[in-house]
C-alpha cells in the first residue's frame, strides 16, 4: 500500500486513524440528498449501512492480509478501531442472531466455556481444589 494521506499506515504513523475511523463512519450514513442524487428513492429519515471491519476494509482497498499486519504492527491503534466497531455494532438495529454472530466471528469474542466435550460428553473441569475447601 503506498503511504499516502489516506493511507492506513500513514494515519497509524501519524496519529490521525481516528479521522480515517469516522470519515469511514461518516461514508455509513446515506443522506436523503445522496439518495436523491443517484436515483435511488430515499425515505425521509437517514439509511445507515452497518459499520463492520470488512467494510472498513472496502472502503481504504485493502484486503484482510493487510489489515491483518496493520493489526499486528499497530496493536494499540486497531484494538482501538476493534472497541468503534463493537460499539457500532451493539448500538445497531441489527437482529441479536447476527449481532452474536459479527461479535463471535469477526471481532473474536468467542465464548469461554468451562468444560470440553468428547465423543459427544461434555467433559466439565473444575479449577480448584476441592478438598482445600475450607482450610
Amino acid at each position: 500500500m503506498e503511504e499516502n494521506e489516506n493511507s492506513l499506515q500513514y494515519a497509524c504513523e501519524n496519529g490521525t486513524l481516528d479521522k480515517l475511523i469516522e470519515e469511514y463512519l461518516s461514508s455509513c450514513t446515506e443522506t436523503c440528498d445522496a439518495g436523491e442524487a443517484s436515483g435511488k428513492k430515499c425515505s425521509k429519515k437517514l439509511r445507515r449501512r452497518f459499520p463492520n471491519v470488512a467494510g472498513f476494509c472496502r472502503y481504504f482497498h485493502i484486503g484482510d492480509v493487510e489489515y491483518e499486519r496493520l493489526c499486528a504492527k499497530y496493536p494499540e491503534d486497531f484494538a482501538r478501531l476493534k472497541l468503534v466497531f463493537e460499539d457500532e455494532a451493539l448500538n445497531s438495529e441489527i437482529s441479536p442472531t447476527i449481532l452474536s454472530a459479527y461479535l463471535k466471528k469477526r471481532l473474536g469474542y468467542e465464548k469461554s466455556s468451562g468444560g470440553e466435550i468428547y465423543d459427544g460428553q461434555l467433559k466439565v473441569v473444575f479449577d480448584h481444589d476441592i478438598l482445600g475447601d475450607g482450610e
